[in-house]
């Protein structure tokens, strides 16, 4: 006989009496055998397939804190030990489904003997019209019970509006189907072994639905599985084009489902990226094995795999639909399933076919390969059809956005081999080594689907030159060639927020008001297979996390950018998604005008720093009348560079340049005219280098150092020599100084 009063006293520390309810000392030891008993009554054996689960091993660890007086005040009016339970389950590859249960319940005070199983089959049963099956399957004395802590149940003939009920507000039950006797005073245990046979013989109909269910789940989901595991998929045609295909691995995702991205590129131009899902259930939409494809932000394929599941060879037909408030959805579908019948799918109406599996030998006719490609290309038929993206054709016209340099942009190819841009900036005019280079090449190419490079540095170091030479070189253009696909945007100490990128409604106007950088995303968008390239210059002039949040957070969540809600307006979309071809550069120089970049900045782009020139290079590529000119103006210049380049104040090409050019300037002077070599070199340091000397006490030796180089080399009546000298004073009476007084 088994007691179950469900309470045991307790003492505390000063021997006062505390009562903990529990059900687990007298019930665990007996009901292991008993359980066992039934298993081979009903003639299941356990192993691979059914085994045995009981709560008592997680309850006795939490029960033996409730049993110390330390913990026991806390724990009296807790919830542990008043449940106890062990099940029979069947268990499907990794998932576990419940097919008998006996709970002792102390919150209230009942014995189960039941089947508990989730929300998701009765939402099956319900959509595929089967549930008035189910619910006679159970007998009428049995009750549908819900809930953990307390139990309520759930009439048969309320049932169907229950669930209904749970789906929107995604509720997700668990029910109990069964029966129960109180739990009070003594019971028999042969009488608790009877009333186990009995419910299991008595819930068989309605366990031979929930295993069909099972069974149907299984099936379909490994037809799905069996298009994830392929990826031998490396190009497709479309719209008389071929583009590489990528495929990665699956990887689990959320808690029903596996999911897999694949990319689509245009040479090494990524068009765009997307997933496929394979779910053993939509929490949202259905409770079916689902195959959602998404580009772009958007399902443009969600399917239930039951469709092929049944007997012998069973084509798989999809249901298209189109439901835009912005378009024509009925043009949109017939330019859809036209796009189709082009590229040699079967076609009835808005419902077409992707493939045919045979349940036999549980494979596709055709191929996994076959199918799974099937989905991916309309999927991109689909996403071009509604505009979602644009997908280059071999007889499309290059745009640009801008009838000025349309005739330009005719007949340009990106490539972004790496030799072949390294080379077309070695035969270039600037002087970058190519270590700097493959960096940045690496930097904007390593990541597909976001490409966003910092180049930080002392003014002049060119990294302005750098990206217009990177740019141009992957469209195979000399440095001073117009490339349409390179646009420069400096950046306003005014911007404050997205409205300075994405341009912005005006309700005065009536009209959306555009901008440059606004423009590159819309004709990037229209010509996914060519990389546009954007410079943010001096970024940083204006908070940066200010104006770009909205972009890097688009392009970090591949999500769109709300730009407004006037259905008037039809050349700028209500929702811009950032396209993978958008490469955006950002110049940065410090000093007091400009603010610094934040970690929510930094920790979404490639930061590179151009501070070290190399002058001996940069010298090779002057012409040879300056060479010969200036030789000794050059070589003086060199050396006074390596001395502030030791306390980070060096000058970078700009400045070398402009100097060597005025230098240049008053030697073709006539000669009465010309001042002096010296003194024209005194005045372009004092007017290009010293400018940019300020500090504190740290640069002192460093004033010393150029007051000893200037006296060296220049004359005594010096007006370089002249500001160093006034700065070391400021500096030791002030404790700074500069060179603006």
């Amino acid at each position: 006989m088994l007691n179950l009063t469900y309470y045991q006293t307790l003492f505390n520390e000063d021997n006062t009496e505390i009562r903990c309810r529990n059900v687990l000392d007298e019930v665990s030891p007996a009901i292991k055998p008993l359980f066992q008993r039934l298993i081979d009554k009903i003639e299941i054996s356990l192993g691979n397939e059914y085994i045995i689960k009981s709560y008592d091993s997680t309850l006795s660890t939490t029960y033996s804190d409730a049993r110390n007086p330390t913990y026991a005040e806390k724990k009296k009016d807790s919830d542990i030990g008043r449940k106890y339970f062990i099940k029979l389950n069947r268990k499907v590859d990794d998932n576990e489904y419940n097919l008998l249960t006996l709970e002792f319940d102390g919150i209230n005070k009942m014995i189960l003997f039941h089947i508990e199983l989730n929300f998701i089959p009765f939402w099956a049963w319900v959509r595929n019209n089967q549930v008035h099956n189910v619910l006679e399957a159970i007998p009428p004395t049995y009750s549908i019970f819900t809930g953990w802590k307390e139990k309520t149940t759930v009439a048969k003939d309320e049932m169907i509006s229950f669930v209904k009920g749970c789906v929107k507000p995604r509720k997700r039950p668990w029910f109990q189907i069964g029966t129960s006797l109180p739990l009070e005073g003594q019971v028999d245990e042969e009488d608790i072994l009877k009333e186990l046979v009995k419910v299991w013989d008595k819930l068989a109909s309605f366990r031979d639905f929930y295993n069909e269910d099972i069974d149907l789940s299984k099936k379909a989901y490994d037809a799905l599985l069996l298009l994830g595991a392929s990826r031998n998929i490396n190009e497709t045609r479309l719209l008389g084009r071929e583009y590489a295909v990528e495929i990665s691995a699956l990887e689990d995702y959320k808690t029903s489902g596996k999911r897999q991205a694949f990319t689509i590129h245009d040479g090494e131009q990524m068009l765009t990226k997307g997933f496929i899902s394979y779910l053993e259930y939509h929490d949202k939409n259905s409770p079916f094995q689902t195959i959602i494809v998404q580009l772009e932000g958007h399902n443009h394929i969600f399917t239930s795999a039951r469709e092929i599941i049944g007997n012998g060879n069973i084509e798989w037909w999809i249901t298209k639909v189109f439901a835009t408030h912005s378009q024509d959805n009925q043009s949109v579908m017939n330019g859809a399933m036209r796009l189709l019948k082009e590229h040699h799918f079967h076609v009835n109406g808005t419902r077409y076919c992707v493939g045919t599996y045979n349940n036999e030998t549980q494979s596709f006719v055709e191929g996994a390969e076959s199918v799974k490609k099937h989905f991916i290309d309309s999927a991109l038929l689909f996403a071009h059809a509604s505009k979602k993206l644009e997908l280059p054709s071999d007889d499309s016209v290059t745009p640009t956005g801008d009838d000025e340099g349309t005739e330009s942009a005719v007949g340009l190819e990106p490539n972004f081999t790496y030799h072949e841009i390294i080379n077309t900036i070695s035969n270039s005019q600037f002087t970058f080594s190519n270590e700097i280079i493959r960096d940045l090449h690496l930097n904007l190419t390593a990541l597909d689907d976001k490409h966003f490079v910092l180049l930080s540095g002392i003014s002049g170091t060119g990294k302005t030159q750098l990206c217009r030479l990177y740019a141009n070189a992957v469209y195979g253009l000399e440095y001073e060639s117009e490339n349409p696909y390179f646009t420069i945007i400096p950046v306003r100490p005014d911007w404050t927020d997205a409205t300075a990128l994405f341009g912005y409604y005006s309700s005065f106007e009536k009209r959306y008001v555009k901008t440059e950088f606004l423009n590159v995303l819309l004709n990037a968008l229209k010509e996914r297979e060519k990389p546009h390239f954007i410079l943010l210059d001096e970024m940083n002039l204006a908070r940066v996390e200010y104006y770009l949040s909205d972009y890097l957070s688009a392009v970090e969540s591949r999500k769109e950018i709300p730009l407004h809600q006037d259905d008037q307006i039809t050349d700028i979309p209500k929702k811009l998604l950032i396209p993978p071809n958008v490469y955006v550069l950002g110049t940065i120089n410090v000093d007091e005008t400009t603010h610094s970049i934040s970690d929510k900045v930094l920790d979404r782009a490639f930061v590179m720093t151009l501070s070290d020139v190399d002058f001996d290079s940069y010298w090779e590529q002057v012409d040879q009348e300056v060479r010969a000119a200036l030789t000794k103006e050059f070589l003086l210049l060199k050396a006074l560079h390596r001395t502030l380049s030791n306390y980070n104040l060096h000058f970078g090409y700009r400045s070398m340049g402009e100097m060597l050019q005025k230098l240049y300037a008053n030697h073709q002077l006539p000669e009465e005219h010309q001042m002096d070599p010296i003194d024209a070199l005194d005045r372009v340091i004092s007017e290009k280098v010293l400018t940019k000397v300020r500090g504190d006490e740290r640069i002192t030796e460093m004033l010393e150092k150029i007051e000893q180089w200037l006296t060296g080399n220049l004359q005594s009546s010096s007006i370089s020599l002249q500001h160093v000298r006034r700065m070391k004073e400021e500096l030791e009476y002030y404790g700074a100084t500069q060179f603006w007084r």
